[in-house]
């Protein structure tokens, strides 16, 4: 039996146990979202013997492009599986009813689109890949202790972004409140220059309670900011803003990057989740990849046939340069 609830406030005490561990699909975190931004959205419990066993929300996204992994620009009306955030959460949890819930997906009306799912086989859908996530393994007592471990030319990078942004000082926000529109303009530079972006989120979403942020300053004004997510031993980086005039000169991006392992190794997480894009960078710094995974459908059975033969163009193509970022002794 699948049950339809249209808002937050309804959703069953034990619909967080069937959440397992994705803060986004809880009660707390949906209620939130649905203050946070205006997106159209619905929440699905798949019961079985009378127990909640699988939960999923839907976001209706009216202008998704489905070819931004081709950088070009094909915009559908879709129903979206996924965590209205472009995290590397899916916006599904399931135990024993998957099935049961991808089949009554599958019906909806119109184009559906599921991002961010783990290697899982879902009939009727075209399948493909997704923006791998990036995970850093936490195993140094301390920071300098990380750096050390780097073998020497990625150390004497970090230490010269370093240098170049010890000028500014680095300000964790204690409330929301202090999240100014200056600073969320900082985020809408980056909104604006990224090529994969499937929402632009609002002022009030980094103003929720359940995010640390900290700020780049110069002299009082904001160059770059960090929104951090904790959950459990595993810290998550959420999203950032950054000062594209003095990006350069201070080298804020990645002593920003720098700047949340220094925090995740202080405050005893096992990993960081360094999220979706720039994988560049994030590989440089240890990541590794884990690959995610999209699925596309159409009600139609015409148009979902079509959707399985473009599914591989359509699919990003995972960044497949390696680098040996650390000394052969940290192996």
């Amino acid at each position: 039996m699948i049950v339809k609830y249209e808002r937050a406030a309804e959703l069953p005490p034990e619909w967080d146990e069937a959440a397992r561990g994705n803060i986004y699909l809880t009660r707390a975190f949906l209620a939130f979202m649905e203050k946070a931004d205006d997106l159209e959205k619905k929440y699905y419990g798949v019961y079985a013997d009378g127990k909640l066993d699988t939960i999923f929300e839907t976001v209706l996204q009216p202008e998704f492009n489905l070819a931004m992994f081709m950088g070009k620009v094909h915009k559908i009306k879709a129903t979206m599986v996924y965590v209205p955030l472009s995290v590397t959460r899916a916006g599904i949890s399931y135990g024993n009813c998957l099935a049961e819930a991808t089949e009554f997906i599958r019906k909806l009306p119109g184009y559906k689109v599921f991002l961010n799912l783990p290697d899982v086989k879902v009939k009727g859908f075209a399948k493909g890949f997704t923006c791998p996530k990036c995970i850093l393994d936490i195993k140094w007592k301390t920071f300098d202790e990380y750096l050390h471990s780097l073998r020497s030319n990625y150390r004497y990078r970090y230490k010269k972004a370093l240098a170049k942004s010890a000028p500014l000082s680095i300000r964790y926000l204690a409330s929301g409140d202090e999240f100014t529109p200056r600073i969320y303009a900082l985020y809408e530079y980056v909104h604006g220059k990224s090529m994969i972006r499937v929402e632009k989120l609002t002022e009030r979403f980094f103003r929720g309670k359940f995010f640390k942020i900290f700020v780049f300053e110069e002299h009082g004004v904001p160059r770059g900011f960090v929104q951090l997510l904790e959950i459990g031993d595993e810290l998550v980086f959420e999203f950032v803003g950054v000062d594209y005039s003095v990006n350069n000169k201070y080298d804020i991006y990645i002593s920003m990057l720098l700047e949340i392992i220094r925090y995740g190794i202080d405050n005893g997480f096992k990993t960081i989740d360094f999220g979706q894009t720039a994988d560049d960078a994030k590989l440089k710094l240890g990541c590794r990849h884990v690959p995610l995974y999209a699925l596309l459908g159409h009600k139609n059975p015409i148009i979902n046939f079509a959707c399985k033969l473009l599914a591989p163009k359509l699919q990003c193509k995972p960044f497949s340069q390696s680098f040996d970022v650390f000394k052969e002794e940290n192996l």
